[in-house]
């Protein structure tokens, strides 16, 4: 493993990553709205084009420095900043500057690419302005009827990507940190580039003891983890997450169940399920806001792959960022 400057934080010793990352909610913006977001460690702002196309750019104009999201206006040709009223439009570009007699081809502001996945806005964060480098999938869960709508769940914790990713490879922690019945037995922990591909058999606690379950876990990169549960009923939930800056997280669960005959009772189990994930991802918070990176961990034989973890993470660190 490549050894990573400590000047990134205190705690964690990291650059912001590479990757796909959470947005927001392709319903929390009609045409014409804006919203204010820090992600990445920058404040940027989200708004809708009046012919409905999402767009991700940063928050100040390069003119100036005015604010785009504190008195800009999204109009026909693209966002106008509130000073000077530059337009900037779907691609970053200048495209109107109301007392000049020619545009001023410097004029950029910097845009992400954005994917919109079942009502989800993905952007893309590279530190050199790189493309993306791999595709999300789509979920046929969630595009299905015998699926309920999922439940969205968003959690602000003080950690890093990094931390909360090991969780992925650390077996044991689901009997000390979560109180599982026993050690989950692993069929599949194959790390490819972009991808984690997981399977494994777990005792799950329930109202009604012990539930034996199968778990099929495909992770692309930091921000999107696909979890696929069989056990008394079929859960798909999505997990998605944003680096909001180097030590701040914002994570969300996306649970939805199989059932496709309405029944009340599968619905119970599924709002249990999910009010159980939840709760162990608290618990798990309690650890993580407090810990701060092991470099050199002491590690025996029941822990996992945690340096395989560590090792297939690198690769969402850009070379000028280490």
């Amino acid at each position: 493993m490549p050894v990573i400057s400590t000047s990134q934080s205190q705690r964690f010793p990291f650059p912001i990553p590479f990757g796909w990352f959470h947005i927001g909610f392709s319903a929390d913006l009609a045409p014409g709205d804006q919203k204010v977001l820090t992600r990445f460690g920058q404040e940027l702002v989200l708004w809708r084009s009046l012919t409905g196309d999402y767009v991700l750019q940063d928050a100040y104009c390069p003119h100036l420095g005015a604010h785009f999201g504190h008195g800009g206006e999204v109009t026909e040709k693209g966002i106008k900043c509130p000073f000077h009223h530059w337009v900037f439009n779907t691609d970053g570009r200048v495209v109107e500057i109301p007392y000049a007699k020619r545009l001023n081809e410097r004029g950029c502001v910097r845009t992400y690419p954005l994917a919109e996945r079942h009502g989800i806005i993905m952007g893309w964060y590279h530190p050199e302005n790189e493309p993306p480098l791999y595709e999300l999938p789509h979920l046929d869960e969630f595009a299905s009827d015998a699926y309920t709508k999922p439940i969205s769940t968003s959690h602000t914790i003080a950690t890093c990507l990094q931390e909360m990713g090991e969780n992925t490879a650390d077996s044991a922690h689901f009997v000390t940190v979560h109180g599982h019945p026993g050690d989950a037995e692993y069929g599949r922990f194959d790390f490819e580039p972009f991808k984690i591909l997981m399977e494994s058999t777990q005792l799950f606690p329930s109202s009604g003891g012990p539930v034996k379950g199968t778990l099929k876990t495909t992770n692309y990169g930091f921000g999107w983890a696909e979890v696929r549960y069989e056990t008394l009923i079929d859960v798909c939930m999505l997990t998605t997450n944003c680096p909001v800056d180097h030590e701040t997280v914002e994570q969300l669960f996306h649970v939805s169940w199989k059932n496709p005959d309405r029944d009340p009772k599968i619905d119970r189990i599924g709002e249990a399920f999910n009010k159980e994930v939840n709760r162990q991802l608290l618990d798990d918070a309690k650890i993580w806001e407090y810990k701060r990176f092991e470099p050199n961990p002491v590690l025996c034989d029941g822990d996992g792959p945690i340096s395989k973890y560590r090792k297939w993470a690198t690769q969402f660190y850009a070379e000028t960022s280490l």
